[in-house]
């Protein structure tokens, strides 16, 4: 009987403790897979290794004390970033917006020196030191141009940032792929730029009509020059020989009843000259 009393009281008692070890256990200690997309960097938070070179690279299934090692994880692949809108400027201070998205990674060499230099995650990166990059560099070209310029050459003002870019982000580790940006001038600038446009339209339409009024004008002034050459040349050309020859075409033979006094045909004139 005794036997059969401890026998559960000695289960549960087991139980306990395994469930006070992987408590234990999994409070002190984490158990992480790192990706083969990912690089893996462990950090000491203590000891002797703490410090300046307290970081290494870690791949696959990774066991660490929790309170001793922290673990940061990086991509190997490429990161597509799309930033809100920012204002940049001209050289005669002209507003623009620009509106970039980028494309970056992190070699898996130059994971660790990253995260030495800047102890930040990759989505603080992100918001901070990339994107100071990517304004700067907007801004510094920009500088560079005057407003008819950045509004007529945007591809190749876009190409002296991405080429700024991946300089300046190389030097501290990420590796710059790619850039895809618009550049368009602030709302007062468009609506400035959207006005003249409209003039230059209206302008060119009026002067069409112009033209065009000039050529109807034209055409009916040559229509009635003609016409009066035509009457004109007509009129010179009907002579008495002509309506004579004319009343002639017409007879039909036949003597008319009465005539004139003097007993001639009418229209006809048989006199030789």
């Amino acid at each position: 009987m005794n036997q059969q009393v401890k026998s559960p009281r000695n289960l549960v008692i087991t139980a306990a403790v395994l469930v006070f070890i992987v408590v234990i256990f999994t409070t002190f200690f984490g158990i992480e897979r790192i990706d083969s997309g990912q690089t893996g960097i462990m950090v000491n938070l203590a000891g002797s290794k703490r410090g300046v070179d307290d970081a290494s690279i870690k791949t696959g299934w990774v066991v660490y004390n929790r309170f001793a090692k922290q673990l940061f994880e990086y991509p190997a692949y490429v990161q597509i970033v799309d930033y809100k809108p920012f204002d940049i400027q001209d050289k005669k201070g002209t507003i623009f917006e620009a509106d970039p998205t980028i494309e970056y990674f992190i070699e898996r060499e130059k994971a660790k020196d990253v995260f030495l230099r800047y102890r930040k995650d990759i989505e603080s990166l992100e918001r901070t030191v990339i994107l100071s990059e990517v304004k700067n560099a907007y801004k510094d070209i920009s500088g560079l141009y005057d407003t008819d310029s950045l509004i007529n050459y945007r591809p190749q003002f876009e190409k002296e940032v991405e080429n700024l870019l991946k300089t300046r982000l190389g030097t501290k580790g990420f590796t710059f792929s790619n850039i895809q940006s618009s550049v368009k001038p602030n709302a007062t600038l468009q609506a400035a730029i959207d006005a003249k446009n409209t003039a230059i339209q209206n302008a060119l339409r009026v002067e069409n009509e112009k033209k065009a009024a000039i050529a109807e004008a034209d055409k009916a002034r040559e229509a009635a020059r003609g016409k009066a050459d035509a009457n004109r040349l007509l009129e010179q050309s009907i002579t008495p020989q002509l309506l004579q020859l004319k009343a002639i075409e017409k007879w039909d033979g036949t003597m008319p009843l009465s005539v004139g006094g003097n007993g001639a045909l009418p229209f006809i004139d048989l006199k030789k000259k």
